[in-house]
């Protein structure tokens, strides 16, 4: 009893335990769901099993029909073949002849032809052979190619009636073609060479022709015609019959075929659609009631599960909503708990602690995201700022030369820039060094810096000794001051240059102003203030010209 008592507990307060008996019953009714897939598999191999079949009588049928023709291509051969066939004189041939038509009751009439296909003659003296040229028949002409031939159904004589020929070549007496032997069948005298067999209890195997008339049948009665039928129609073209068709008779089948007789006949072996389904349908309607049977079992118990596990389920979807919209601070109540199952407890203690270290984390990560910025702003600043000076490079310069001049573009205002370049530069490189000539342009990039950084604007260098400042506003007369203020500062930093003829590191400064708009080309403002440090470097340096474009 205590043992029982165990069981129950753990059946029904754990989720383990409501699950393992949820599952034993889904396994229960699951078994008898799963014999529907195995009816349609079983159906389908059924299906499988007919086409099967289908051919393997084609088969047998097939040999039963090889065996009828060899039997009597071979008394055609055997009489070809005499050496009397070959003699000038035929009439021990044509007495043999006589003997094969009389045992051979089968043969409508037997017919020698020579070798310009008039026939010489018949063993049926009414035969409606006897005075026809068979000459460009292609029994005749196979004949002429040393082939044994049997042909489809064709249409002899005045009343056209319908036979079949065997035929074989005859040689003369130096070895040449001499000729054809043949023997005629009525085709109403092979109605019953396909013999009574066949698959299943409406199965039913026909003989036809290419022309679809049915030469003979498993079946007493059958069709005179199958040209209309899906399955001759796919067997004129050679397709595989896979589905079921309407047969002559209008009933839904299952057909196979195969061409014999040099595809000049083709056997046809069917069976009903209806009698390959009826066990499938029989069982799926004693498989469907068993089933409804199970399915209103299931849902009863089913829902009675489900209901114990919406609540704590729900309190978790609640949870998870809440916490993906950024609400770290959700908690489930306590009160929640009560009367769940001890995996669901489980389950909501580790979602508060899920809770919390996530909002912890987003702490640190917010924490980690403003030291990234600021570190990234550091290497911007750092990736800006040229290596040797500590002033703007290049990069600088022409990202800040793009704003200004767009900014000046929608403001309509003017846009000044000064170009500044050490004089003799490279000579005092020659003459003191490399490493005092980049201690002179530090030098002059910081007196350059101090005094830009005065009047709100930034220092940049340009390249080699040239370095700029862009003026946001520009007057003449400011921007000549600016120039005078620039010259003086490196003249006070007192640097001796032996190879100037101030004696001291000088500069040279070219000054411009334009009116920009938005189509405005950068190199045109750099352009005009380049020109205008080529007029102070021509009419002495160390001085300040302004070029105006405005």
């Amino acid at each position: 009893m205590k043992l029982a008592s165990q069981v129950y507990n753990w059946m029904s307060t754990t989720l383990k335990g409501r699950y393992f008996t949820g599952i034993a019953a889904l396994i229960l009714f699951g078994g008898l769901l799963s014999i529907l897939p195995l009816l349609i598999f079983v159906q389908e191999q059924r299906e499988d099993d007919a086409l099967m079949n289908l051919n393997e009588v084609l088969h047998m049928q097939n040999e039963l029909i090889a065996d009828w023709q060899d039997e009597l291509t071979r008394d055609i051969n055997y009489l070809s073949e005499l050496p009397e066939a070959s003699s000038d004189d035929k009439l021990s041939f044509y007495e043999k002849l006589e003997l094969l038509g009389n045992n051979r009751t089968l043969f409508y009439d037997l017919f020698y032809a020579d070798e310009t296909g008039s026939i010489l003659y018949n063993t049926n003296d009414d035969a409606a052979t006897r005075k026809i040229s068979v000459y460009d028949t292609p029994y005749f002409q196979q004949g002429m190619e040393w082939h044994t031939y049997t042909t489809g159904i064709r249409l002899i004589g005045d009343e056209d009636m319908r036979s079949v020929i065997f035929s074989a070549p005859v040689t003369n007496g130096d070895g040449r073609f001499g000729g054809i032997l043949a023997g005629i069948v009525l085709a109403d005298s092979i109605r019953y060479v396909v013999s009574d067999f066949a698959y299943g209890e409406t199965g039913v195997v026909y003989l036809v022709d290419k022309s679809g008339t049915v030469l003979s049948s498993s079946s007493k009665e059958f069709p005179s015609s199958m040209k209309e039928t899906d399955i001759f129609q796919r067997a004129l073209k050679r397709e595989k019959q896979t589905e079921t068709y309407q047969s002559a008779n209008g009933v839904e089948s299952w057909g196979q075929y195969t061409w014999i007789n040099q595809d000049e006949w083709v056997l046809i072996s069917e069976v009903s659609a209806e009698e390959i389904a009826k066990p499938f349908h029989d069982t799926v309607l004693f498989m469907s009631i068993i089933l409804l049977v199970i399915f209103i079992l299931s849902y009863f118990f089913t829902k009675q599960l489900i209901k114990q596990m919406t609540r704590p389920i729900g309190a978790l979807l609640e949870g998870t909503s809440i916490i993906s919209k950024g609400n770290y601070k959700h908690r489930i109540q306590d009160h929640v708990f009560d009367r769940t199952a001890k995996e669901f407890k489980e389950l909501f203690k580790a979602y508060n602690k899920m809770a919390e270290d996530l909002e912890h984390e987003q702490f640190l990560r917010l924490q980690a995201e403003e030291d990234m910025r600021r570190s990234h702003e550091q290497l911007r600043l750092l990736s800006l700022s040229d290596g040797l000076t500590g002033i703007g490079n290049r990069r600088f310069f022409d990202e800040e030369l793009a704003v200004q001049l767009k900014t000046a573009a929608l403001a309509n205002q003017p846009l000044s820039l000064i170009l500044i370049d050490i004089d003799f530069f490279k000579k005092y490189n020659d003459q003191y060094g490399h490493d005092a000539g980049d201690l002179a342009l530090k030098r002059v990039a910081c007196a350059l810096d101090d005094i830009a950084a005065s009047a709100d604007l930034s220092a940049a260098r340009y390249g080699g000794e040239e370095m700029a400042v862009l003026v946001p506003s520009s007057y003449e007369d400011g921007l000549h001051q600016l120039g005078k203020e620039i010259i003086q500062a490196v003249k006070e930093l007192r640097i001796a240059h032996a190879s100037s003829p101030t004696g001291w590191l000088s500069v040279s400064i070219g000054m411009a102003s334009i009116q920009p708009t938005l189509s405005t080309p950068a190199r045109l403002l750099i352009q005009e203030a380049d020109k205008a440090l080529y007029l102070s470097k021509q009419n002495g340096r160390d001085q300040a010209t302004i070029f105006s474009g405005i």
